[in-house]
């Protein structure tokens, strides 16, 4: 795709380098066990980029994919006409490979991640939110959350039961914004950050506990969307 792209901007008279960005380390969540693994260390995945910037499995933007593509350079050096169509170009492109490729219709990266997240959407919908055994374990699940004093939302779905402790401690984290940035804060330092992590820690373990039919039955079905649409649409789609 990406030669395809650069040969698709030479064409229009634009410079553009051939580029894959390396896959950045994903956490292994497959299993129940795997999870738990992920939990003692990162809690639900929120603060630990604070704690840790350099430990690519937290997401930081310090580990962010992308930093390196030499077209960014090229485009800084642009102005304000020529990037704009520069980029008008390297959407053009970008379609052009996607159709060529993936046989599929986007008009822009953007369009492409959209379509992409709509089609995981379609399968969690379906073999997630659609699997009654998952819906029916959600009661008990939520009650012993409940128990330990954590907040449930009624009437949760399966995916938003399983997203639901990554949710409130981004809540809290959007908290300690400024509020003229409106926005999460990117400026907490370890140290501040640590007595939330731990909090995080906590948390995750007894929503895990709490969960574990749940999750047990859950982790290998929402591996198997990731890869199943990882196959269909590429990485870096």
């Amino acid at each position: 795709m990406e030669q395809i792209r650069a040969d698709c901007m030479k064409q229009r008279g634009f410079k553009y380098v051939a580029y894959v960005e390396p896959k950045r380390p994903e956490p292994d969540l497959s299993t129940y066990e795997a999870m738990k693994t992920y939990r003692q260390k990162y809690g639900f995945g929120v603060f630990a980029q604070f704690v840790d910037p350099k430990d690519p499995l937290t997401g930081s933007v310090e580990t962010a994919s992308g930093l390196d593509d030499p077209n960014r350079l090229i485009a800084q050096k642009l102005n304000a006409s020529q990037l704009d169509a520069y980029n008008k170009a390297k959407d053009g492109c970008y379609g052009k490979a996607v159709k060529e490729v993936l046989h599929k219709k986007a008009d822009s990266r953007l369009e492409g991640l959209m379509l992409q997240g709509g089609a995981r959407d379609d399968l969690e919908e379906a073999e997630i939110n659609g699997d009654s055994e998952l819906v029916a374990l959600i009661p008990a699940f939520a009650d012993c959350l409940v128990a330990k004093g954590q907040r449930v939302p009624s009437a949760m779905l399966p995916t938003a039961m399983a997203k639901r402790g990554f949710d409130a401690f981004w809540d809290r984290l959007d908290a300690l914004g400024d509020k003229e940035s409106k926005g999460a804060p990117r400026d907490l330092t370890p140290a501040q950050a640590r007595p939330y992590l731990d909090r995080e820690i906590k948390a995750a373990l007894e929503d895990l506990e709490c969960g574990k039919e749940f999750y047990t039955r859950y982790a290998p079905k929402e591996a198997s969307i990731d890869a199943r649409v990882e196959a269909e649409y590429g990485p870096l789609f």
